[in-house]
């Protein structure tokens, strides 16, 4: 750990971390580490950072001044100190891990605590009250505690004992502390080193620096860093490694740590961070000057504590930019091409023309005029140069060519170029565009076959046939002296061409404006876009790098993709691709590439890929593209229903969910530091779906309102390569029933349904034999009012004509008596309308039509008029205005309609009445029809005719539910009283009578 360092006023420290801050964003472009650091604002509690290390399950614990966290790659996790009993706060000063995989944090005032996967212990007695500055364990598992004031403490199985350091051994100063790979505890302090084996101290070396941090070494011994000299130590021998840059009495080095690939860093108090590789010792950009804590993990990447600038993770830069910082003279590049002595031509947004030679920029002076917009390298060493405004140059040897419209070139205004293998150069020109060709020393023109606009794209494919793309979506192809249309025309609206590439099967790669990536091989042609996981439809440029990757750059910045993953996705729209996104994890999150001319993209001579951006020139060093390990581990942190947490830490519990609940959710983690945001996850639900659903880079999966049952939550990821790991151990869960999914709730709706059901099928039957019954009711019905036709029909119409054709027969026999022959066929007339009337009666009572009150009503008075006009009985009808729109069946109006003929037989035949009164009465209750003549009357029921015909009208009401009754006396005529009360049946429709 650092030794004390001396004080410095309050403007001085403000001004050597100003001075620091600068220094890193300034040299962080141009080195090739890439410092990404995690702050307060990303999460951390405070930015000083006092440990670092990876546990066994992948997590990565940060220990701060703010307390422990865990961290998943993208977001941290507090670890509840405070829930244990003796400490003063959250402070935690130094951290170590021991064998095991368990935590020792050594807290402020003294506490230490053991934080392991079956919890966590805290130990305060017999510990000292001081500052503690480093921890570290042995091959006995005893943890070593180093203090400020120059104490050495040992804890071990919960008892604390301190080490008595031999009389020839510094009393000033903390002691230095690192454990071999063999488990020995070396302590180093002011001048000493020494060996700590089973609790016995023994000195081994005497040194010539004073000693400021120790750290293992791989190959048995220790680093120790002093006096800005790297040394290594062994029992028996002490070598300087290096001397770091740093101006003399000026460094003090707090933290060391050696790499798996064997290069040491080393951390300081004030300045910064270094890592020396046994041959170059450089200077390595941090956030912050101050290094506390040094780890790596298990992909290889470098972590650094800092002491105000938070959490560094550290690993050679894949993208470097190069900006106005690096001497560019402006910083949006539009064509770049690199010449046979690996010089970086590149073309500006502003017209300049530059040239980087050993990591210098300069503006090339061979050529004076034009605006230069395009550059392309040749085959004869030199460059070739196209402007806006005059024409294009070749450059090289120290001298230029220059073609203009003058030597036969379509326009002055140079988009494109591109040299072809067999050395023959492609000019794109605009106003108008144009595709010519310098051949020779001559300049020719090629025909389009159909109109284009700006030709901004070209490459050559594996057969050596030159394809260009067009700013309108057009394509074409150069065969011989042709140039044809090969354009794929996927839509009917024909989208920007921006780049384009040659493919490995030989065909070309198609960078869309807004439609993403085409694949033409022959005549098929494939699409892929971001639905099937690409993550930009903007496609600007585009280059393979020689490894089975084509990296691609559009508005959302740098991705590489592998190129079977693309065929693949070209032949079949459900494939998918997994791209790995550089730019954002490389610090840039504005990197955005720039086209419309050519050379674009390109591979260099060395591997490099070159890129003209907006912001500068991005240069893609493949060879630093970490390994693809295997899938990473996959870990479910959460369970969270309706926003409120689970505890999933016991699986083997059982986990119950309400039936209710509205949301159910699950956040998982993939352990990967490299590039997290590219990690790809699937998820499936047991017992709920059967195939893995892709989640993409989400790290969460939702479900609402899922039935009862049992269910086992599984989640994996993939690694770069497309290979899906194995899943995390699963979550198993229940969903409770509702109560009315429960068993004693369905064995007693199985009994309601079997008592609903037998009562069911018991109405069902009883309507049934209701209908039936009515349906009987109404056919028996049909069958009298048939047999009432039939019986009136005989009755009166049969008997009627059997009449005529006996009176007939008579006047047949009558010829000889002329008079008896005439009366004969009078009686005959007589009994024929007597015929036809009962016929007419019949007719009227049957037809359907006729079946309302004012029918019958009408019917009757008519009937009475015409059937006493002949006798010569006067009538007088009373009959309301206004009659009731109400139905009577067929049955009540016959009925009706036969009392009244009866009454008015008797009239006739009994009465001798002058005159006789019909009138109607209608009330809300009833219908009463009275028949009131001024004849003889009685006193009482006479016993003859009348009195059957009374009778038979008294029992032809009551059939119908009526009364009929009769008011007599001798000498006051007769009246004859029908009443008929209203009855309505089937819910008060306008039925009318019930019988």
């Amino acid at each position: 750990m650092p030794a004390p360092v001396r004080r410095v006023s309050g403007i001085a420290v403000a001004s050597l971390y100003f001075l620091a801050a600068n220094v890193f964003s300034a040299e962080s472009g141009n080195s090739r580490w890439y410092a990404r650091s995690w702050e307060s604002a990303d999460g951390l509690p405070d930015n000083e950072v006092t440990g670092v290390a990876q546990t066994p399950d992948g997590y990565l614990w940060t220990a701060t001044a703010g307390g422990l966290l865990r961290f998943d790659g993208i977001q941290f996790q507090e670890f509840p100190l405070m829930s244990l009993e003796g400490l003063p706060n959250r402070v935690v000063r130094a951290m170590t891990m021991d064998h095991a995989g368990g935590l020792w944090l050594g807290m402020d005032r003294g506490p230490v605590i053991c934080v392991a996967s079956d919890g966590a212990r805290a130990f305060t007695k017999g510990l000292r009250d001081s500052r503690i500055v480093q921890l570290a364990g042995d091959e006995d598992d005893a943890i070593w505690i180093a203090y400020a004031d120059g104490n050495l403490n040992c804890l071990k199985d919960g008892r604390v004992a301190s080490l008595a350091a031999p009389a020839d051994w510094p009393t000033v100063g903390a002691p230095s502390l690192a454990t071999d790979r063999s488990g020995q505890l070396w302590v180093a302090k002011s001048r000493k080193v020494g060996l700590l084996r089973h609790g016995q101290f023994q000195t081994v070396l005497d040194l010539p620096v004073t000693a400021e941090c120790l750290a293992a070494a791989r190959n048995g011994g220790v680093w120790l860093c002093g006096g800005r000299q790297l040394l290594r130590v062994q029992t028996n021998a002490l070598r300087l490694i290096a001397r770091l840059p740093v101006e003399p009495n000026g460094m003090t080095a707090t933290t060391a740590l050696e790499e798996s690939a064997g290069a040491i860093w080393i951390g300081t108090a004030a300045d910064g961070l270094f890592r020396c590789d046994g041959t170059n010792t450089e200077a390595v950009p941090t956030s912050y000057a101050e290094i506390t804590s040094l780890a790596e993990d298990r992909e290889g990447n470098i972590w650094a504590g800092t002491g105000g600038g938070g959490l560094n993770r550290l690993r050679p830069r894949v993208i470097e930019l190069l900006g106005r910082e690096s001497g560019l003279p402006y910083e949006s590049v539009r064509s770049v091409c690199v010449d046979d002595a690996g010089a970086i031509w590149v073309a500006t947004q502003n017209g300049l023309l530059a040239r980087r030679d050993k990591d210098q920029w300069t503006t090339v002076n061979e050529v004076t005029r034009g605006f230069f917009a395009c550059v392309a390298s040749s085959r004869r060493g030199g460059v070739w140069a196209g402007t806006r405004d005059a024409g294009f140059y070749y450059i090289g040897g120290g001298h230029s060519d220059h073609w203009d419209r003058s030597q036969g070139l379509s326009s002055d205004n140079v988009r494109s170029i591109f040299e072809a293998s067999n050395g023959d150069v492609f000019i794109g020109c605009d106003g108008p565009s144009r595709l010519d060709c310098l051949r020779d020393g001559q300049v020719c023109e090629f025909n389009s076959p159909v109109r284009h606009r700006s030709l901004r794209a070209m490459t050559q494919d594996r057969e050596g046939r030159v394809w260009v793309g067009s700013a309108d979506g057009m394509l074409f192809c150069v065969e011989g002296e042709r140039l044809l249309n090969r354009t794929p025309v996927p839509t009917n609206r024909l989208l920007s061409i921006r780049c384009l590439a040659a493919a490995p099967d030989g065909g070309v790669l198609i960078g869309y404006a807004g439609w993403g990536l085409g694949w033409l091989s022959g005549t098929n042609f494939g699409r892929v876009a971001m639905e099937q996981g690409l993550p930009d439809d903007y496609i600007s440029q585009m280059a393979a790098d020689g490894r089975g990757w084509l990296w691609c750059a559009g508005n959302r910045g740098l991705f590489e993709v592998r190129l079977n993953e693309l065929s693949d996705a070209a032949r079949n729209p459900q494939a998918r691709v997994t791209p790995l996104a550089y730019a954002r994890g490389e610090g840039y999150p504005n990197l955005q590439a720039n086209y419309d001319n050519m050379t674009g993209a390109l591979r260099a001579a060395d591997g490099r890929l070159l890129f003209p951006m907006r912001t500068g020139l991005a240069i893609v060093h493949p060879g630093r593209v970490a390994a693809h390990g295997p899938s990473p581990p996959v870990v479910l942190q959460s369970m969270i229903v309706d926003d409120r947490a689970v505890d999933i830490a016991e699986r083997s519990a059982s986990i119950e969910l309400p039936p209710d609940f509205r949301k159910l959710q699950f956040q998982f983690a993939a352990l990967s530091f490299v590039t997290p945001e590219n990690v790809r996850f699937q998820y499936r639900l047991g017992g709920w779906e059967d195939d893995w659903q892709d989640s993409g880079t989400l790290r969460q999966a939702s479900y609402s309102r899922l039935p009862h049952a049992t269910y086992r939550f599984e989640v994996r990821a993939c690694n770069a390569d497309g290979v899906w790991g194995a899943p995390a151990p699963s979550l198993a869960f229940v969903v409770a029933p509702f109560y009315w999914q429960t068993m004693w709730f369905r064995a007693g709706a199985a009994a309601l349904f079997t008592v609903t059901l037998a009562s069911l099928v018991r109405y069902v039957s009883l309507r049934r034999l209701r209908r039936r019954l009515r349906s009987l009711e109404q056919e028996a019905a049909l069958q009298r009012e048939r047999a009432r036709i039939a019986k009136d029909i005989h009755d009166d119409v049969g008997a009627n004509l059997t009449q005529i054709a006996f009176l007939g027969e008579l006047a047949r026999q009558d010829q000889a008596e002329p008079e008896k022959a005439v009366q004969r066929m009078g009686e005959i007339s007589t009994t024929a309308r007597q015929a036809i009337k009962s016929l007419d009666e019949i007719v009227w009572a049957v037809n359907p039509r006729n079946d309302t009150l004012a029918h019958l009503i009408d019917y009757a008075g008519q009937f009475a008029v015409d059937y006493l006009q002949p006798t010569g009985i006067r009538c007088r009808v009373d009959f309301p205005d206004t009659i009731p729109d109400r139905e009577l069946s067929t049955d009540l109006r016959h009925n009706l309609f036969l009392a009244v003929k009866e009454a008015l037989q008797n009239v006739v035949k009994h009465s001798r009445a002058r005159e006789v009164n019909l009138r109607a009465r209608l009330t809300d209750e009833q219908l009463e029809l009275i028949l009131r003549d001024d004849g003889c009357g009685f006193h009482e029921t006479p016993e003859n005719a009348l009195a059957d015909g009374l009778r038979n009208m008294r029992q032809r009401l009551t059939d119908i539910g009526g009364r009929c009754r009769w008011e007599s006396a001798p000498g006051a005529g007769t009246a004859v009283i029908i009443e008929l009360p209203w009855a309505e049946r089937n819910g008060g429709r306008h039925r009318t009578f019930v019988q």
